[in-house]
């Protein structure tokens, strides 16, 4: 049997072929269009490729006429036809198929008629087609070897649809002013561009006589072109090129993963709010940096800080996402919370901050045996699901408690969020433990399939278990900042202070001439360093020559030290220790009325959620704390504003998120 007709043209591998003469029926002729090669194939072959996949037919000459001469226009589709097209085009086939079927079109032009008259009866229609008009409809039909698309109507083709009907010289006109008033400012109007277009008209008119005057187009043609400009083009002219690579960024989806801990990301955020010290005096905005699962969107960690965002803050909430939070049970005995999410990740992937990118952070990291990624810079696509987490924790749950400053600044309308603000970094560090447990990790969410984190997290974590593969101390001497420094007869001088004990001394008998020793100090400990020993292989304390400064941050203890150095002799802060200075300045600035001094005195005292978390006694137990009201006298009571337990805070109720 004959499949491929003579002529009929082909794509093999993408290379044009045209059929030739059949040899036989089990064999047929290829001439390569190009190259003009011409060869022999079995026509099984030939349908086996097309079953493939590999050869294909080129629909666009399927309605060529048996004179040879092609269509010059490809065959019409229904989806893309308006309605009355679709209508137009059912009603034809219609009458075709029922005229084939009486056998209409081997009578003559009445019996036609006739047959036609009764289709359109049947049909409810007030007339019927004209004959010839049906004979045009068949003979299309015929001519394309009875492919029904040859009848398709075309209505929307009509008119020169999308087509320009202006003077080649207007044309030059309008697309010159349209490509710089609309592509080359950041604002634009479409009654710009016409007066524009207008004004250089009139101009070349006047070197015309009148019956050659180019006509001005109307406003509405200019909106038309305008509207038919890209998007992206639109993008790049009002915007850039970089904010507009974002905006039309291939969002192919987040990388997969197939357990927990498998890729955990970290960015931090501002929360929108503002809180304030325990006289309920506004201190300043908290920032927070967050640790998320990407397998389950479980928050692992997080850390609130008013004392920046910084490497410390990067440590403190990595250390907490690692450890378990077995500081729940104490410090927040009455409330009753589980947060059973700890373990070593294998790979953390972080915003392209300075601190993530600091060799401390990253070298720490590696040596505890996490792999360090950072997302595409400027595409925070890359670590979507931290991003929506952020926004979910802002949005769900920051923006109703008091003191919000809200997410836009035209949304701040009716209240001063400085007036309402009554919260303490403790109390909403508090509240958001109990906003994610209680609610964010039990709650549905889209992204995983209407199933809730807290699910995800244990199904995952029945196969793959989270690993703790450091001790706490570890943690502490390895997220610590790194340094090297040469040691001295004295010991080791770094951050403007001393070092120095009697195993160091010894060390440097057995060093090399002037040696120089790898050192981590922790930045909220000036009181001591841990100094490297490539003796015995291993970190050791060596605390700082001046007691005076032990608990003290780094900060902190500068800010002492130059605060006793410029003082007098006589100065009382001279003679005072170095917390007692670092008390003094920050009640200093904490009292000031500006809250940008405020916010200094906040940085200073380092006031962060790492201080509430440290295990001692329940801070919420009420028989203690009634015993201590018991034995303190009235008076000794310092100002408070009154405990968190009497601020009435309504936390959000549970609903979905994507």
């Amino acid at each position: 049997m004959i499949v491929f007709r003579k002529d009929q043209t082909i794509f093999r591998k993408d290379v044009e072929y045209r059929v030739g003469r059949p040899l036989n029926e089990d064999e047929v002729q290829l001439e390569a269009v190009v190259t003009g090669e011409i060869s022999n194939h079995k026509t099984f072959n030939l349908l086996t490729e097309y079953t493939e996949g590999t050869l294909l037919t080129a629909t666009e000459r399927r309605h060529e006429l048996l004179s040879g001469r092609p269509v010059r226009r490809k065959p019409a589709r229904m989806d893309n036809m308006s309605s009355a097209a679709k209508v137009e085009t059912r009603r034809r086939i219609d009458y075709l198929v029922r005229l084939e079927h009486k056998g209409s079109f081997g009578k003559t032009r009445e019996e036609l008629r006739k047959d036609l008259f009764e289709i359109s009866v049947i049909r409810k229609e007030q007339r019927a087609p004209h004959e010839s008009t049906v004979y045009r409809w068949r003979r299309r039909y015929l001519e394309a070897q009875r492919d029904i698309r040859a009848v398709f109507c075309r209505f929307d083709k009509q008119g020169g649809k999308n087509g320009g009907r202006l003077q080649p010289e207007v044309e030059g006109i309008l697309t010159e002013k349209i490509e710089k008033i609309v592509l080359g400012k950041k604002r634009w109007s479409a009654e710009e561009v016409h007066n524009a277009v207008f004004l250089a008209i009139q101009h070349v008119n006047t070197l015309r006589v009148e019956t050659e005057w180019l006509p001005v187009p109307g406003l509405r043609t200019v909106q038309r072109r305008i509207a038919g400009l890209y998007a992206f083009e639109l993008a790049v002219a009002r915007f850039g090129e970089k904010e507009a690579e974002r905006r039309f960024a291939n969002h192919l989806g987040a990388r997969s993963v197939s357990r927990i801990l498998e890729l955990v990301e970290m960015d931090h955020s501002p929360l929108d709010i503002l809180v304030t010290d325990v006289n309920r005096v506004v201190i300043g905005r908290p920032t927070i940096t967050v640790l998320l699962d990407r397998m389950s969107r479980r928050c692992l960690g997080y850390h609130l800080s008013l004392a920046g965002h910084g490497v410390p803050a990067v440590f403190a909430a990595i250390r907490h996402a690692l450890l378990p939070k077995t500081y729940l049970s104490k410090r927040y005995a009455d409330l009753n919370l589980e947060w059973n999410c700890y373990g070593w990740p294998e790979t953390i992937l972080m915003d392209n901050g300075s601190e993530f990118h600091s060799e401390a952070v990253a070298d720490a990291l590696r040596n505890i045996g996490i792999s360090v990624e950072f997302a595409e810079s400027r595409n925070p696509n890359d670590k979507p699901h931290v991003e929506r987490f952020l926004k979910t924790l802002n949005y769900s749950f920051i923006h109703r408690l008091p003191g919000t400053t809200l997410a836009k600044v035209h949304e701040r309308i009716g209240f001063k969020a400085e007036a309402e603000a009554c919260l303490t970094l403790d109390e909403v560090d508090r509240m958001l433990h109990v906003w994610l447990c209680t609610t964010y990790h039990v709650r549905k969410h889209s992204g995983l399939d209407e199933r809730t984190p807290l699910a995800v997290w244990d199904e995952s974590a029945r196969a793959w278990p989270p690993q703790l593969k450091a001790n706490a101390k570890d943690l502490d001497v390895e997220f610590s900042q790194f340094a090297t420094s040469a040691l001295q007869h004295y010991g080791i001088d770094l951050n403007t202070f001393v070092y120095v004990s009697t195993r160091l001394l010894a060390m440097r008998r057995m060093l090399p001439e002037h040696p120089t020793i790898t050192v981590k100090w922790p930045s909220d400990d000036a009181g001591h360093v841990q100094v490297w020993d490539p003796i015995e292989q291993e970190y050791f304390r060596v605390p700082n020559k001046d007691d005076d400064y032990d608990g003290l941050t780094v900060e902190q203890a500068k800010a002492a030290k130059k605060a006793k150095a410029n003082g007098e002799p006589s100065d009382q802060r001279t003679m005072a220790s170095g917390a007692q200075v670092v008390y003094d300045m920050v009640d200093d600035a904490l009292a000031d009325k500006k809250l940008k001094n405020r916010r200094k005195g906040a940085r200073l005292a380092n006031m962060t959620s790492k201080d509430s978390r440290e295990e001692g006694p329940a801070a919420c137990d009420s028989e203690a704390a009634e015993e201590d009201e018991a034995e303190v006298p009235e008076e000794s009571t310092p100002p408070d504003a009154g405990s968190f337990d009497d601020i009435q805070v309504d936390l959000p109720e549970p609903h979905e998120v994507n």
